[in-house]
C-alpha cells in the first residue's frame, strides 16, 4: 500500500500510527493549498523575507533561497516552515483574474477556442438580435496591417441599405450612404422622423446635385441656389461651367468661366470673379508654376480688395493644393505680398522655397552621423549634437590650459551667418565654438588647470537654410 494519494500526494493514516493527527492535518494542509489553487506569484524566484501561512508560491526555473532545487514546484507555507507540492500536468493555478494551468514543465494560459461563427459579441455592451457587434466605448480604432486600410458595407440588393447612420439619443440625425438604390447620398434631419437629402451623387456618371438647395449670400433656397443682388452676379462668376450644368444655374443668368485677359493686379470691386494663371499680374510663384485659380472678392466699404490663389501641385509626393492670399489696402492702393495660408502636404516634410516663399512643409526634421536638425519653411536651420567631440585640457596656455581644436561639421549646411554655442557638464571647464564655413565649426576647451580627462561636447548652431 502506497503512503500518499496518487494525485494531490495527500498523506494516508498507516494501520499502528501513532500521533495519526499530524498525517490528518498534513494532509488537510495540502488539500486546502491545492483545492481552488490561489498562487502569489508565477515564476517566483526568492522567498518573500516575511511569508504568511498558508499562501503558495509557484517557482520558476531560478528559484533559490530557502527554495533552492524545487525549481517549478509549488512553494506551500505552513507552521513558520515551506512544504514543497510537485504540480501533475493539468492542474489550473489563479493569480488574480489570470488563469494558467501547468503542462508539465511550465505554468502556461489556456488556449482558447476559434473565435468563429459566434451568435454576437457585446464589448462593455450587449449585443442583440439586429446589432449582432455592439461596443460601448469612447473611440474605436481601424488601422491597417502594414497598408491601407478598408472599412466595407455590403448590401444583397441595390434596393437595400448601406449607410452609416448618426444618432443623438437613439434618434438618428445625419446619414451617409446608399439607402434604398445605388446613389450615394447624403440626409439629414432634426427630429429622426423627417429627412432632407443634402447631396447626391449619380452611380453612372458621378453629378452631384442639392436636392435641398445651398447658401449663397445668407440665403438659403428650397429646390435651387437663391441669392441676392450682386451675389447673384458673384456666384455665376465663381462657378466654372459647362453644358447641362450651365443650363442648370439659368437662375444665374449667364454662366461663366474663369475671367479672361483682366489684369489681376489692377481688377476692381466689380471685376470680383475667377482667373486663371493666364491673366497677367503678379502671380505668388510665377504664372508658369502649376495651374493657378485667384477669386477677388471685395471685403467692405473702404476695407479693400482680397485675392485668394489656389494651385494644383502635381510634383513631389504627395501631390498638393495650396492657398495664397495678399489685400489690396483701399487707404494706399496697394497690393501686400502673397502669404501661404494652406497646403495639403504634411506639416512634417521635406521644406522648400521658391523666390523667398514657402513651398513644402513648414517643418523638416533628420540625423545623421553628425547630428539632428531642425529647418522650419521660413528659412530658419537649427543643429545640435548631445555627443560631440571628447576633449581633455592638458596643453598649457600662460595660466590656463587648453584642449586641441575640433572639427564639427554640421548635419546639413547653412548657408552663411552661423551662430554656434557649445557647453559642457564639467566644473571649471568652459568652452567655445565658432563657425569656420557654412558646413563646420571649430570645438576647443579651457580650464584653470591641467586635466587629461576628455569630456564630451553639447553643441548646437543656428542659422538659414536659404
Amino acid at each position: 500500500m502506497t503512503e500518499s494519494s496518487p494525485r494531490l500526494a495527500l498523506p494516508f493514516l498507516m494501520p499502528a500510527q501513532a500521533q495519526k493527527h499530524i498525517t490528518h492535518n498534513e494532509a488537510l494542509e495540502r488539500l486546502d493549498a491545492l483545492v481552488q489553487l490561489v498562487v502569489e506569484e508565477f515564476d517566483a524566484a526568492l522567498p518573500p523575507p516575511l511569508p504568511e501561512d498558508g499562501k503558495v508560491w509557484a517557482l520558476g526555473l531560478a528559484a533559490g533561497g530557502d527554495w533552492s532545487g524545487q525549481a517549478g514546484n509549488l512553494a506551500l507555507r505552513a507552521n513558520g516552515g515551506w512544504l514543497f507540492i510537485v504540480p501533475q500536468a493539468g492542474w489550473r493555478a489563479a493569480l488574480g483574474a489570470e488563469i494558467r494551468v501547468w503542462s508539465g514543465t511550465d505554468w502556461v494560459s489556456p488556449t482558447l477556442p476559434a473565435l468563429q461563427n459566434l451568435p454576437g459579441v457585446g464589448i462593455n455592451t450587449s449585443y442583440d438580435g439586429t446589432n449582432k457587434l455592439a461596443l460601448a466605448a469612447d473611440a474605436s480604432l481601424f488601422s491597417h496591417d502594414g497598408g491601407g486600410h478598408q472599412i466595407k458595407v455590403n448590401k444583397a440588393a441595390s434596393g437595400d441599405t448601406g449607410s452609416l447612420l448618426f444618432q443623438t439619443g437613439w434618434s438618428g440625425r445625419a446619414e451617409m450612404g446608399t439607402t434604398g438604390s445605388d446613389t450615394f447620398a447624403l440626409k439629414v434631419s432634426a427630429d429622426g422622423a423627417t429627412w432632407f437629402t443634402a447631396l447626391s451623387a449619380a452611380p453612372g456618371s458621378g453629378a452631384v446635385t442639392m436636392p435641398s438647395g445651398a447658401l449663397v449670400g445668407g440665403a438659403i433656397g428650397g429646390s435651387a441656389v437663391q441669392a441676392n443682388g450682386a451675389d447673384v452676379a458673384q456666384a455665376a462668376r465663381l462657378v466654372r461651367t459647362d453644358g447641362a450644368l450651365a443650363a442648370g444655374l439659368s437662375a444665374f443668368g449667364t454662366a461663366h468661366g474663369p475671367l479672361a485677359g483682366v489684369n489681376i493686379d489692377t481688377v476692381t470691386a466689380g471685376d470680383a470673379g475667377l482667373y486663371d494663371a493666364g491673366n497677367p499680374g503678379t502671380w505668388p510663384l510665377g504664372a508658369g508654376v502649376g495651374l493657378w485659380f485667384v477669386t477677388t472678392q471685395r471685403l467692405n466699404t473702404g476695407g479693400g480688395v482680397l485675392q485668394t490663389a489656389t494651385r494644383h501641385v502635381a510634383t513631389g509626393t504627395p501631390s498638393a493644393a495650396e492657398v495664397f492670399t495678399r489685400l489690396r489696402s483701399d487707404t494706399d492702393g496697394l497690393w501686400s505680398g502673397w502669404a501661404q495660408t494652406y497646403s495639403s502636404r504634411t506639416i512634417l516634410g521635406s521644406v522648400a522655397q521658391s523666390g523667398g516663399v514657402p513651398t513644402g512643409a513648414v517643418f523638416e526634421s533628420g540625423a545623421n552621423a553628425n547630428g539632428r536638425y531642425l529647418r522650419l519653411a521660413d528659412g530658419t536651420q537649427i543643429c545640435w549634437q548631445d555627443a560631440g567631440p571628447s576633449l581633455a585640457c592638458a596643453t598649457a596656455a600662460g595660466a590656463i590650459y587648453t584642449s586641441s581644436a575640433a572639427t564639427w561639421t554640421f548635419p546639413v549646411a547653412f548657408v552663411a551667418g552661423v551662430v554656434v554655442q557649445a557647453t559642457t557638464e564639467a566644473a571649471g571647464r568652459w568652452t567655445t565654438a565658432r563657425e569656420t564655413a557654412t558646413t563646420t565649426a571649430e570645438v576647443q576647451h579651457f580650464a584653470g588647470v591641467s586635466s587629461a580627462t576628455s569630456v564630451v561636447t553639447r553643441l548646437m548652431a543656428v542659422g538659414r537654410w536659404f
